[in-house]
This record gives structure tokens, sequence and C-alpha cells, in this order.
């Protein structure tokens, strides 16, 4: 009768028990079976050799499994074998070993480095702050959405800062402009550029579309269309216009509303009360003839619009007769577009009105003296 590994590793165990000290009680019966069944293993059993050291029960090596390995803290967890390798405590290790298994790449490559400069920045502020409001200004910064994923501050005082860097610079050369400005104005003998001046008193906005896929033969219809209409009527004329065109020069109609309005504060007549009554409406006429009523000053309107030739977008080849092949070009254009306010029609209507007034009547024959006459041909 053949015995399994347990069977046999607990007759070895049985026969290393001294003859002094009885076995167990939980292993008679385990014994008493085996005698029974094996008479090989009674033999071996019924003889009690003196060893000359104690063995353990299992006679496998004493650090191979893992009951015999060294007791750890249980409150730490397993190291593991880069751990092992390292140097240092054991805190040091693990902090070492979080920073290798978390993620290595952020939402940018310079997510470091303008972590760094953001938190300089920070400190800097702070440094410079004064008063009771340094608590909030530091609370508003260390906010979660105070930063953008790429690092870049949304703070007041940071946006501040990047859009004026030098503001002793700026308040100086504002100063320096201000006392010029007072000086032309007290001297007697200067006079101020009619281009400075009509740049003070005057607004206007130019925004130039991306370039389109289409030719100037045709866009050149629509510029031609918008050019000295209000603003308004120039949406509605490309609105309703059955050209393909017009739906991208409404777009751009639209953006440079916009642009006028957020850069320039173009158009807000209704809002800063300087709408005037019908009554004291402003009646001119446009250099091509036309008679318009303003009761609006800062209504906007087209100036000028013009046309631009840009890069050829393909070639297409269009295969002809006897083998020949015609190339198609494809052409792009751009439309540029500049609006102002009613105030610049008005003063170039009050300009023509003073010109003509200045000019004399015009004589067929005037009265001058007739000098240089010889009585035969000069040549």
């Amino acid at each position: 009768m053949s015995l399994n590994l347990p069977s046999r590793r607990l007759l070895k165990s049985a026969s290393t028990l001294s003859s002094t000290s009885s076995p167990p009680s939980s292993l008679l019966p385990a014994l008493q079976c085996l005698s029974l069944g094996s008479n090989a293993s009674a033999k071996a059993t019924a003889t009690t050799p003196t060893p000359s050291s104690r063995r353990h029960m299992h006679t496998t090596r004493s650090n191979q499994w893992f009951w015999n390995r060294n007791k750890k803290d249980a409150n730490a967890g397993p190291e593991s074998s880069i751990e092992k390798q390292m140097g240092g405590t054991r805190d040091v290790r693990k902090k070492l070993m979080e920073r290798l298994s978390t993620r290595l790449e952020g939402p940018s490559i310079f997510e470091d480095e303008a972590k760094a400069t953001g938190d300089a920045a920070s400190e800097a502020a702070d440094a410079h702050l004064e008063g009771p409001g340094k608590a909030d200004a530091k609370r508003q910064r260390r906010a979660p959405g105070a930063y953008t994923k790429a690092g870049a501050s949304l703070v007041k005082e940071h946006l501040s800062r990047a859009v004026d860097p030098d503001p002793r610079s700026r308040v100086r050369w504002e100063r320096k402009m201000v006392m010029r400005a007072v000086r032309n104005g007290t001297n007697p003998f200067s006079k101020e550029p009619r281009k400075l001046r009509i740049a003070r008193t005057e607004r206007e906005v130019s925004s130039k579309s991306p370039w389109l896929a289409t030719s100037v033969k045709k866009l050149v219809h629509l510029s031609r269309q918008i050019a000295g209409k209000p603003l308004d009527e120039a949406l509605v004329q490309m609105r309703y216009s059955n050209k393909k065109m017009a739906r991208e020069v409404k777009v751009q109609l639209e953006l440079a509303r916009d642009l006028a309005i957020a850069e320039r504060g173009m158009g807000l007549g209704e809002i800063n009360g300087e709408v005037l009554h019908p009554s004291q409406a402003v009646k001119i006429q446009t250099k091509k003839g036309k008679h318009v009523e303003i009761t609006d000053p800062t209504r906007m309107y087209v100036a000028e619009s013009w046309v631009n030739r840009g890069p050829w977008r393909a070639k297409v080849p269009s295969y002809r007769a006897r083998g020949n092949i015609h190339m198609l070009m494809k052409p792009s254009t751009s439309i540029s577009i500049v609006l102002k306010e009613e105030k610049t029609r008005i003063r170039e209507h009050q300009e023509r009105v003073a010109k003509k007034q200045r000019q004399r009547v015009w004589v067929h024959l005037p009265d001058r003296p007739i000098t240089a006459q010889r009585p035969y041909y000069s040549w």
C-alpha cells in the first residue's frame, strides 16, 4: 500500500518523537490506522530511534514557504523587489514608490514650469499686497479654478499684470503725453495736426475675412453693394441676397460689428444718451450725392469695402479634344470692411461745404495783362 505525501510526513514526524514523551492525543488515531494498513510502516513505527537532533514536523526547508518569513508591521504594506533595493527609511522608500507608481506625464509638457512660475508669481503678489484684503487674495489664488490645465493663472491680479506688465513706465509715458498736449495747446504758434484731431474725436475699426472660395469678379459686386450703407441696411441686403457668398459677407459684417462695440465702444449712442431728437436731425449729402438724415451720430456705417485676390486653391485638369488638357485654377478672395460712425460723415459733409464756399467764381477770360507776345512763332 502506497502512502501519499502527507502520510509519509506524518510517519517521519512520528518516528522522531522521543521515547520519554508520548505523542499528542490528536495523533494517536492516525498512527493506529497507518500501523494496521502497512506492516512495513508498523515496523518502522514500532522502532523508536534516537535522533541526534530534533526536527520540525515538516521536512521542507524553513525558509522556502511563506509561513516562516520574517514578521512585519501589520500597518506596513508588502515591499516589492524594487523597494527592497532602495536605501533610506521606510517612509522615504514609500514616497519614492508612490511617485514611481503614479502617472508621469501631465496634461502639458510645461506643467512643472508653469506651476513653478505660478507659485513664484503668487508669492510675489502676496509680498506686494497690503491691507485687509490680503487674506481674501490668498484664498482666491489657492482656489481650485484659479489656474487652467496648462498652468496659466486666472486670478484678476495676474491677468492685469499680463496686460500691463510695467505700470510705472505706462504712467510715466501718459504723463509725458499729457504734458506735450498741454504745451502744444497753450502755445499760440502750435496747432494740433488734422490726423491727430480726427483720431482723438472719431472711431473706426477694420476687419478682414479669411480666404473665401470665390473669385474677385463675383465678390466685388457684394462689396460695392454694401459700401456706404448703414450697418443695419447692409446686413439686410446680405440676408436676402441670392449670391452664395452673401452669407459669408454677412458673417464678416457681424464680426466687425462685435469687434467695434467691444474694442472701440462704437454704436452706443442710445446707451450714452447721444441720440438726437427728430427735430434736431442732421441732413447731409454723401459723396455719391445721396441725401441722408442722421439722428444718431454714433450709428455705424460701412465706410470702405474692398476685395483682395488670394492664392490659388487648387488646379483641376479639364480634358479637351485631341489629347489637350486645360488646367482650371480655383481662386480665393477675401473682403475687407471698415466701419465708422456717422460723426465722420457729418464732418466730411461740413468740410465739402466749407471748401465749396471758399472757391471763387469761375471767370472764362480773367482780367490780367498780356505778356510775352511775339509777332512770330517761338519755335
